[in-house]
């Protein structure tokens, strides 16, 4: 098959969850079929990884997001009454470059990951397949107490918006992945269709190998410590670790005095590098490995109170070996076999005593089965064969013109006109 791929960032190196994610998608219909990338990036750095991302590919356009155009058309977006998010992702030169492209390629299949990339895809009589991977809505209603009341309500109402995009995009698709059922069950909830699929995130289990890395000096010298990883400049990560210092680590400190807090991932906020100034707290930044910050912790933490999907961080944390202490909400998507061999409470005295055990037990190991339902549930074979299903399924529906017609009216109602044009070249 002939597949245009629509991304809101480049796939190219999978370095942080979304790109995790639509990286192992992109590199598995490479291996079957010719793939056409189009795609944004929004940091300079990730220029230098264009020319690398050819290699699974046909052909690639990668467009620099301006910064300006983006908030610019969000604000005009809710001026409007219409969801900001996928505003922030308009540009007319994106969408001429895909009109033309998809006027002369030939695809069989339009592949679109991120609801905000769902504008660019109307092209009725080609099935087209689109991963959202959670339910946007309800992160934002999440956010939504986490804000000063003065700025709540904007939240409130995104949360409202997408959740009314998220419905027409599942009723014009011809198949809509996320990736829990937790996510599934909110989308049906929003009266969407059976289209809905849970597809799971991968794990390379063998890559995540504490046998196979060694422990910096560093690393050594901030020992013992727990470890939080993410991309910091992400609300949700900003909240989980502000969370823990202010309510969880001085109390662990108390019954550990030599304890330390790793931070360990890139973009740190400076919410999050000011927790630096406590000199038992460390904030990596970007690392080119985080797997011997995860070998070296004597726990890693998730005490996320907003969350939504899997939590990878968690599943990498086991897959080295560490035990883990969460949130009820970091945990929630989890398969119920991992369940018995984390810490999941929200309490923060209990949370924190959960890990002076862990820190006065730094030998203990995981039980065997955490690798078996790991390898068992997370199999790169097994997903790897569901995605092709979904995907091949999807161009033999028999209903595609009649979705694609609904499809084609929720795009040519929500894109953003290009009143930019010639920016973001």
């Amino acid at each position: 098959m002939r597949v245009l791929f629509l991304a809101h960032r480049l796939p190219y190196p999978p370095n942080k969850g979304d790109k995790i994610r639509s990286f192992w998608e992109l590199r598995h219909l490479a291996a079957n079929h010719e793939v056409d990338l189009f795609c944004f990036y929004d940091d300079d750095g990730d220029a230098r990884f264009i020319e690398p991302a050819r290699e699974f590919c046909t052909n690639l356009y990668a467009e620099r997001l301006s910064w300006w155009r983006s908030r610019w058309q969000s604000s005009l977006a809710l001026l409007r009454g219409q969801a900001f998010s996928p505003a922030y992702f308009y540009s007319a030169t994106m969408a001429h470059r895909v009109k033309q492209a998809i006027r002369t390629r030939d695809y069989d299949l339009i592949f679109v990951y991120c609801s905000s990339m769902a504008q660019y895809a109307s092209a009725p009589g080609i099935p087209r397949v689109i991963d959202l991977v959670d339910a946007d809505s309800d992160k934002w209603a999440q956010y939504v107490d986490k804000k000063p009341s003065a700025i709540a309500w904007l939240y409130r109402l995104e949360a409202r918006r997408l959740a009314e995009l998220e419905r027409q995009i599942v009723e014009g698709f011809s198949a809509t992945l996320v990736t829990t059922a937790a996510e599934a069950a909110i989308l049906n909830r929003q009266g969407a269709s059976s289209n809905v699929v849970v597809l799971e995130n991968h794990l390379n289990v063998d890559y995540f190998d504490p046998h196979k890395v060694e422990l910096t000096k560093d690393i050594i010298r901030w020992q013992p410590y727990v470890i939080f990883t993410g991309q910091m400049d992400y609300l949700p990560n900003i909240d989980a670790v502000t969370f823990f210092y202010g309510e969880v680590f001085g109390r662990l400190k108390e019954a550990v005095p030599n304890i330390h807090f790793v931070i360990a991932g890139r973009n740190p906020t400076r919410e999050v590098t000011d927790l630096g100034k406590d000199p038992s707290v460390f904030v990596t930044g970007a690392t080119p490995d985080m797997r011997p910050f995860l070998k070296g912790a004597v726990a890693a933490i998730a005490p996320m109170r907003i969350a939504r999907g899997v939590q990878n961080k968690i599943l990498e944390a086991l897959a080295m070996g560490v035990p883990v202490a969460a949130s009820r909400k970091a945990a929630s998507a989890l398969p119920p076999a991992l369940l018995p061999h984390l810490v999941v409470e929200d309490d923060p005295e209990k949370f924190g005593d959960a890990l002076v055990e862990l820190c006065r037990q730094p030998t203990k190991k995981l039980s065997p089965e955490v690798h078996k339902v790991l390898t068992e549930r997370f199999n790169e074979e097994l997903l790897a064969g569901q995605f092709e299903s979904i995907v091949r399924a999807a161009t033999e529906r028999s209903n595609s013109l009649d979705s694609h017609a609904t499809a084609a009216r929720y795009t040519d109602s929500h894109a953003v006109p290009g009143f930019v044009s010639g920016q973001g070249r």
